[in-house]
């Protein structure tokens, strides 16, 4: 029997569990900053009162900060619409827009606390409802929505769930990858695959060079790769060498240029203590597998 119930409330929890690993070690810095000019975000009045910029219909969308994206997304996990569209009592004090402060967070630790606090809400919402209920319309209170059933709302906000999550993540990729991602130069070249490392991999030790190589190839900076193998760089051996990632990412011309310059498919790497085979296999690239056994690749 299907319990429509439970499996909304295990969909609910994954996407809140993504997302808020997601906002782990979030500066005020990194909630303010405005990747591009115009930028909606959270502003501060002449008084020092913060407020939102928004208006009711705009074209273009504007880019939003993660200032703006988290309040909005605050707002849905807190506002009171759940409990009249599930048709269950109110749970607590809102959080957003129709709580007694309707002021954002100026701060990305305020608008974090908020976060968990709305989430709260919303799952204590969710705790209260049955399929019975679930399957029932929403009724005039949804207004145009009304005939819809209620499982159909708590689908409709999952979808807004994932959504604003992804834009966060989004955002927070983009402000990574706009600072330098290591302290050493070389490593950062090999990270971004700029393929003029080659040109400077000469003036290094082997060891460095063979774990730049390595660093490459853990970003599938493949392009790369292969031209610091035609340059005499060794793979490493041991551990998780470029031959783990070749054979999990399916490349197997590159693997097999791994092979023939000395790579050991015997290797066990230090976070899975598997060998290239068992990598491939788990990413399902059945070519390389094949391959692999065809060589009696260790397990």
């Amino acid at each position: 029997m299907v319990h429509t119930t439970e499996e909304l409330k295990r969909l609910s929890d994954t996407v809140w569990e993504r997302t808020r690993r997601r906002l782990d070690g979030l500066t005020d810095e990194e909630y303010r900053w405005e990747p591009v000019p115009g930028c909606w975000s959270i502003r501060t009045r002449p008084d020092g009162a913060p407020f939102v910029e928004q208006a009711p219909v705009v074209h273009p969308d504007p880019f939003t900060t993660l200032a703006w994206r988290l309040w909005h997304l605050i707002d849905m996990y807190g506002e009171d619409r759940a409990s009249r569209w599930l048709g269950v009592p109110l749970q607590g004090e809102a959080v957003g827009l129709d709580a007694p402060d309707p002021s954002p967070p100026a701060t990305a630790a305020d608008a974090l606390d908020r976060l968990d606090r709305a989430h709260a809400r919303w799952d204590a919402h969710l705790a209260l409802v049955d399929d019975a209920r679930l399957g029932a319309p929403i009724g005039p209170v949804g207004g145009e929505y009304g005939d819809g059933t209620r499982a159909g709302y708590v689908l409709h906000m999952i979808d807004e769930f994932v959504h604003h999550g992804a834009e966060i993540s989004m955002l927070r990729d983009l402000h990574r990858w706009q600072q330098p991602l290591s302290a050493d130069p070389l490593t950062e070249r090999a990270i971004r695959g700029d393929e003029s490392l080659v040109a400077d991999i000469a003036a290094v030790d082997a060891a460095t060079s063979t774990a730049l190589l390595g660093t490459a190839a853990s970003f599938g900076r493949w392009a790369l790769v292969e031209w610091l193998l035609d340059h005499g760089v060794a793979p490493a051996t041991s551990g998780r060498t470029p031959a783990h990632v070749a054979a999990g990412s399916g490349e197997l011309g590159l693997l097999r240029k791994l092979v023939d310059l000395g790579a050991d498919l015997g290797a066990r790497d230090g976070d899975f203590d598997a060998t290239p085979l068992t990598w491939a296999r788990f990413m399902r690239r059945d070519h390389v597998v094949a391959w692999l056994e065809g060589q009696h690749a260790p397990e």
